[in-house]
């Protein structure tokens, strides 16, 4: 056989082969392919295309040979989420949530070992348990799987308490517990929970109640230098918490350690609104910025190059294992590995095969991982930092430094400011002038006159590091500008700064509070200068954002188009992915006879395209549902509380309610004091819940929210709802001024700019076809007067022949006195007061309703034990079918005043 031409089938094949099979793997999970006789079908078709892709080899035929492979990846990537999709043994705590065996509720006894130290949070730890063995209503059987458990500590005698069973790595115990895998939140746009714990890897979670629970059994036999590890961090994350304010090691422990518990809610959502929360979670950056030390210091001890990655990487797993190898961690530790290995073999790494490498090896593991949005986010990050601003910062310093020679004999060929920007940071004059005293051959160059200055002032190398750390940042930005909408909603505009500075700032924290740990075992006295630097650098790191936020250029919230408005997403990957490869290609010192003007041309509109791209993306002017001419109400999961989306045929959106935390004092006492306990950073449900449902619905504006009353679980949701959109005003019946949770409502109100107005009894709002009758409370002679159960609004909203009520929270008494002054309750739906208290919905006002359906807005579970199971069936008496938003999900009526349809977001 005659040998093969000398070409290369692409400049990074194995990018290609990874591509081939995410494509192979994102095929599958749209298909739905699933049963095992499709899976030998696509190994069979592989095994074809493979011979198929030999035979144009052979023959010389290259392009169909690289067609034939490429198509071979991809039915592997389908095989391999084929062979990820089957289902799980029956031994697995996931299979036996989800069939049945265990029940939610269910006291389980579980048998297993504890993985890794339990990890501290705030007045509570968590413990991470692989099961061996489980105990369901007396039949023990067989189990595997991973379960994160809570463990709430109230005093110091809990603490020693637990302390004494010595839950350290692979202690083994039995525990007393009920475990959860169920959805909460079932709405449209909100990210269930199993997919949550899926990430995780965790089969359950459930909850600790008590020491006395927990029978320590004897200890498994470990990996002693992993259990030296897991105590490493252990003894640090105290230390932490001894030498430094709460935030500052809550910041400590987030960004070196991998403990996200101890962050305070205030710190994280700064840290959010200016764009760098990635910097509190250990990731590239922090993986990167470690490993560059390690080799720094390894090539001090050693220059045999199999020795320094030997150390190296050793070291750097170490820390990766200690820290919790999450998913991101692992994957930056991954990248690191591949590419330091290419110098032992003497090879030069090539950057993307290099991060492709990683990402394939990452999805033969487990396929589901393309769909993570932590995998998507970092590499998505690495590909834009590699194939948008190296090369375009390479491309700078080349104009800028240019002086003709042999290989580049005229000026750049690039637009003039692009030419004086470079001129600014990367021309030297000295250098220059240095070459030229030093030269037979003399001429004069004409550059940019302030680089000479900027030089002679010892700042022009700080402003080429600082403008090469923005190129990075709005590279990163531009590229991920759909990902973050989709998956954040939000967009930073000062984190293009805050970045540089927010990351040196945390290198400043990092060493600092290493030294002082290290000098606090000899001297506090010593220590006492980095504790301080510590402290006063982490609070101006955390503070930088504030000057942007009190002018709203911190950041703002966006909604994501959905359904096949999504395609606008693929067209902006599309003109980017056409940009980069222009710049990649770009040579901005090749003779101009040598540039084709048909490669000019596409560039050129793919440039001019993109800020109306990104206009389309930002300003979303089709991302909501258009108007209809129909009535829809969409009654939201939020567990136990009350939220319901009113959308008029003329497209005007009413929120009543928004829900929230329960009321409940969860404040814990020592003797007689009470401590308020520690504001750590938990999602509310007005943000995880509401505002993404709504964002879910294209949606940046909401023109009216109502708070029936002043009840943590109606009114708390609207909070982030009138920070996060556009509200035209806020209707509630009563202004107590001395409530906790309506005066934050009212200071929100007040920030956002929110007019709030009072409605009583015998108003009627007419909004286009759609009439709001409101029933009760009737008018308080002191607006300032309590805003209980029984005050809560009351509204009987009309159109054409059919009526919805809604009843927030009203008691008997309301119900009585409504009935007593006659007013009309008759509806076709009604929103069940009270959440199906037994408190509410007595058998006068049920009959009085006369509906056909009767919401109950409620968790699947509730700790109030709603619904109550006589009104529920007092309700389904009466003729009405009754459905909860906690067995439902969403619940969405429309009607156009004569029909009525009905539909659930849980089949």
């Amino acid at each position: 056989m005659s040998p093969l031409p000398q070409r290369r089938f692409v400049a990074s094949p194995i990018l290609a082969v990874t591509t081939a099979v995410s494509i192979g793997i994102v095929a599958q999970h749209y298909a739905g392919l699933r049963s095992t006789r499709t899976l030998a079908v696509i190994i069979a078709l592989m095994v074809i295309i493979c011979f198929l892709a030999i035979a144009f080899m052979r023959g010389r035929r290259l392009a169909a040979a690289t067609i034939a492979l490429f198509a071979a990846f991809s039915c592997a990537g389908i095989s391999l989420a084929l062979i990820n999709d089957r289902p799980a043994p029956a031994t697995r705590l996931a299979s036996m949530l989800e069939s049945g065996v265990i029940s939610s509720g269910d006291r389980v006894e579980v048998t297993g070992v504890v993985q890794g130290k339990p990890e501290p949070a705030p007045q509570s730890f968590y413990l991470t348990v692989k099961a061996e063995r489980i105990s369901v209503r007396g039949i023990e059987r067989e189990a595997s799987g991973t379960i994160l458990l809570l463990a709430r500590i109230q005093n110091p005698e809990l603490v020693q308490e637990y302390d004494a069973l010595g839950l350290h790595h692979g202690a083994r115990l039995r525990v007393m517990t009920t475990l959860a895998r169920e959805d909460d939140f079932r709405n449209p746009g909100v990210m269930p929970f199993t997919e949550y714990l899926e990430r995780e890897g965790y089969d359950a979670t459930g909850t600790i109640k008590s020491p006395l629970l927990i029978e320590r059994l004897d200890d498994e036999s470990v990996f002693r230098p992993l259990a030296w590890i897991y105590s490493w961090r252990a003894r640090l994350q105290h230390e932490f918490s001894k030498t430094f304010s709460a935030e500052t090691a809550g910041v400590l422990d987030a960004a070196l350690l991998g403990n996200p518990h101890n962050i305070s809610a205030g710190a994280a959502e700064r840290f959010r609104s200016g764009g760098t929360f990635h910097i509190l979670v250990i990731s590239g950056l922090q993986i990167a910025f470690i490993a560059g030390i390690i080799f720094l210091l390894v090539r001090r001890i050693t220059r045999r190059k199999l020795l320094q990655f030997l150390l190296a990487t050793t070291f750097l797993w170490a820390y990766t294992i200690g820290v919790g190898a999450q998913p991101s961690v692992a994957r930056a530790a991954l990248m690191f590995t591949i590419a330091a290995f290419a110098p032992v073999v003497a090879r030069r790494s090539n950057s993307l095969n290099t991060i492709a490498g990683a990402a394939l090896v990452l999805l033969v593991w487990n396929p589901s991982t393309l769909f993570d949005p932590s995998f998507q986010l970092t590499f998505l990050s690495v590909l834009a930092i590699i194939c948008l601003a190296l090369p375009l910062l390479g491309n700078m310093q080349r104009v800028g430094s240019w002086q003709p020679t042999m290989a580049t004999p005229y000026p750049p060929d690039c637009p003039p400011w692009f030419r004086k920007l470079s001129e600014v940071l990367f021309w030297s004059e000295r250098d220059w002038k240095a070459e030229m005293a030093a030269s037979n051959i003399s001429y004069r160059l004409y550059k940019a006159p302030l680089a000479e200055r900027l030089e002679r002032w010892r700042i022009q190398g700080a402003l080429r590091f600082a403008s090469a750390a923005v190129v990075m940042s709005g590279s990163v930005q531009i590229v991920l500008l759909p990902a973050m909408i989709l998956y954040f909603h939000r967009v930073s505009i000062a984190s293009l700064i805050l970045n540089i500075f927010v990351g040196a700032l945390m290198a400043i924290v990092a060493f600092a509070a290493l030294a002082a740990i290290l000098i606090s075992q000899f001297s506090a006295l010593l220590a006492a200068p980095f504790v301080f630097a510590t402290e006063k650098a982490n609070w101006l790191m955390i503070h930088l954002v504030d000057p942007f936020s009190r002018v709203g250029l911190a950041s703002f919230r966006l909604p994501h188009y959905h359904g096949r408005a999504g395609v606008i997403y693929v067209a902006y990957f599309v003109l980017v992915g056409g940009i980069v490869l222009a710049i990649r290609r770009w040579d901005p010192l090749r003779p101009k006879f040598r540039k084709p003007t048909w490669f000019r041309r596409p560039t050129a509109i793919a440039t001019a395209l993109l800020p109306a791209m990104l206009a389309i993306i930002i300003f979303h002017p089709w991302s909501a549902r258009a108007a209809e001419g129909k009535l829809h109400i969409d009654f939201l999961d939020v567990g136990q509380g009350d939220c319901a989306l009113i959308t008029t045929p003329e497209g005007v959106r009413i929120l009543i309610d928004g829900g929230g935390r329960p009321s409940i004092n969860w404040k814990t006492t020592a003797g007689d004091e009470e401590e308020e306990p520690f504001q750590r950073d938990a999602r509310s449900i007005g943000e995880r819940v509401v505002s993404e449902y709504l964002w879910s619905q294209g949606l940046d504006s909401v023109d009216y929210v109502i708070a029936t009353h002043a009840d943590a679980d109606h009114i708390d949701g609207l909070n982030d709802v009138m920070r996060n959109f556009k509200v035209r005003g806020a209707i509630v019946a009563r202004t107590p001024s001395d409530d906790p949770e309506f005066s934050r409502f009212a200071a929100t109100a007040g920030e956002t700019g929110v007019p709030i107005q009072t409605i009583n009894a015998g108003d009627v709002m007419r909004i286009g076809s759609v009439a709001f009758d409101v029933l009760s409370p009737p008018p308080a002679i002191d607006a300032n007067a309590p805003s209980r159960n029984n005050d809560s609004i009351v509204a009987r909203v009309r159109i054409g022949e059919k009526s919805f009520l809604f009843t927030g929270d009203i008691e008997k008494d309301a119900e009585a006195a409504m009935l007593k002054t006659g007013v009309d309750l008759r509806s076709d739906v009604v929103k069940v007061p009270h959440h199906g208290s037994r408190t509410s919905s007595t058998a006068g006002f049920v009959s009085a309703t006369r509906v056909s359906l009767a919401i109950i807005s409620v968790g699947r579970t509730s700790i109030f034990g709603h619904p109550n199971k006589e009104v529920v069936e007092r309700w389904r008496a009466s003729g009405a079918q009754v459905m909860t938003t906690g067995e439902k999900g969403t619940i969405s009526v429309v009607t156009d005043g004569r029909d009525m349809k009905v539909s659930t977001f849980v089949p």
